[in-house]
């Protein structure tokens, strides 16, 4: 899907360059100031913001690696971007509760619920990689971030996202993923996490996580920068400023990176959308937002960047499901985003909460959703002037060995019968499809966990945890 002309995207791209070098980002970390200023960028009069000009950011795009890999620990599960046959998706960022979305009832998440929601996304096989549905909230806050990623790292082989809220929580959780690669040098070379180290819109960089964006990019973690900029509240209100201000957020945290450690792995990001100006809050369903993420993948591309600006799930209306294909047309709609990578599976609420039966609803339904995007053949073989040839003149397609050979491969409805929108099969009583995920949900959290972890490894990363308490 496209959004924006080229021009267009010109425009957008010099007016965030003009942002960066005479409106400047306000930087609450005096050290990264000290590295910035020392490496080509100024200071405003008032001495409140750092300018940063454009020379800098030409730098920054050509040391910027324009292939990223997101490393899984049993190598099974890697994903390289960008990959043009696909678009890799995980589950959801971290709800504050959790939803039954059946009976409507909420409880506060606690580890042993993040636990389970790995567990989850460890088992399905549509999601990619694994995004923390719900903190752990029962732990203390310099305890939390840490006990997540122990929790993350023993319930899966996956890639991990997540992050750090500050420098202390980047050494100790780098201190974790070392553990289970044999040390930082081989982390760098197979990073089995990343780190959504977040912008605060309008264009600043709080301290704690600009530093820890720092100390991650130094040890060779990609770092994904998730502008949330909400158009009309944090950011202007037409979808093309917002994006000039999202595109600005990120080449100031793209030159962050590259002065940090040159040629660190980073991705293009934005979560950015419309604001509710009746109620102040973000608007995920808002009919713009999708155009908004599309226009940010297309400035992404621009670079030649990796990007992560999409957004799949269903979210509330997973209530008025009866089968997979009921949902269908929302997430195709999702996945035309250019982006190589999606999160958002599991997510309820506006993404302020989270279900287990969702997450994997959301899986069932992007397992169909997603052969919409998948590459069709277009070569000679493909369009196959023999068989038109033939078939012109004896009417006869379907016995056709062009027709045999390749018909499983070109229509997905073969193996998925629900890859359909409309008119095959009966439809199913609204909410069927949640009360069908619910039972796979507990059936999946019922088997015995697998293992994952050594009971050394275990015993390491419990060393680290105690440290901190």
């Amino acid at each position: 899907m496209q959004f924006l002309s080229s021009d267009e995207i010109r425009r957008i791209h010099e007016t965030s360059i003009r942002v960066l070098e005479q409106v400047g980002i306000a930087l609450e970390s005096k050290s990264v100031v000290k590295m910035l200023l020392e490496n080509g960028c100024s200071a405003s009069k008032d001495g409140e913001r750092v300018l940063i000009p454009e020379t800098e950011v030409k730098s920054a795009l050509a040391k910027a690696p324009k292939s990223v890999l997101l490393a899984s620990r049993d190598a099974e599960h890697d994903i390289r971007i960008p990959d043009h046959d696909r678009l890799f998706v995980a589950s959801g960022g971290e709800g504050v509760f959790i939803r039954d979305m059946l009976t409507g009832e909420t409880h506060t998440p606690r580890t042993e619920d993040l636990t389970n929601f790995v567990r989850l996304a460890d088992s399905l096989p549509q999601v990619d990689f694994v995004w923390f549905l719900v903190g752990a909230q029962d732990q203390p806050a310099h305890l939390k971030g840490l006990a997540e990623m122990k929790a993350g790292f023993s319930s899966t082989t996956k890639h991990i996202q997540s992050g750090a809220v500050d420098i202390a929580e980047a050494w100790n959780v780098l201190k974790l993923a070392s553990i289970l690669t044999d040390g930082r040098e081989k982390l760098a070379k197979r990073p089995i996490f990343s780190a959504v180290q977040c912008p605060i819109s309008p264009l600043t960089f709080e301290t704690g996580l600009v530093e820890a964006q720092v100390e991650l990019a130094k040890a060779g973690i990609p770092v994904v920068s998730m502008s949330a900029a909400v158009a009309g509240l944090t950011a202007p209100v037409t979808i093309a400023g917002m994006l000039a201000q999202v595109n600005a957020e990120n080449l100031a945290s793209l030159v962050i990176t590259q002065t940090s450690m040159k040629g660190a792995p980073w991705i293009y990001s934005s979560d950015s959308v419309m604001g509710d100006l009746k109620t102040g809050s973000i608007d995920y369903g808002a009919l713009e937002s999708n155009l908004a993420r599309t226009g940010a993948g297309q400035i992404g591309k621009f670079y030649g960047l990796p990007t992560m600006v999409a957004g799949i799930g269903l979210e509330n209306g997973s209530l008025l499901l009866g089968r997979e294909r009921d949902g269908v047309p929302t997430m195709v709609n999702q996945a035309l985003v250019p982006s190589d990578l999606g999160s958002g599976l599991g997510g309820t609420d506006q993404a302020a909460g989270a279900s287990f039966e969702q997450l994997v609803l959301d899986a069932w339904v992007w397992d169909v959703a997603k052969e919409f995007i998948r590459n069709f053949a277009a070569d000679d073989p493909a369009i196959s002037y023999d068989t038109i040839r033939d078939g012109g003149l004896d009417g006869n397609f379907l016995g056709k060995r062009h027709t045999m050979n390749r018909f499983k491969q070109e229509f997905s409805a073969v193996s998925k019968p629900d890859a359909v929108i409309s008119g095959r099969s009966e439809s199913e009583p609204r909410g069927q499809l949640l009360k069908r995920a619910k039972e796979e949900m507990k059936r999946i959290l019922s088997t015995k966990p697998e293992v994952v972890v050594t009971i050394e490894e275990l015993a390491a990363m419990d060393d680290v945890f105690e440290s901190r308490i």
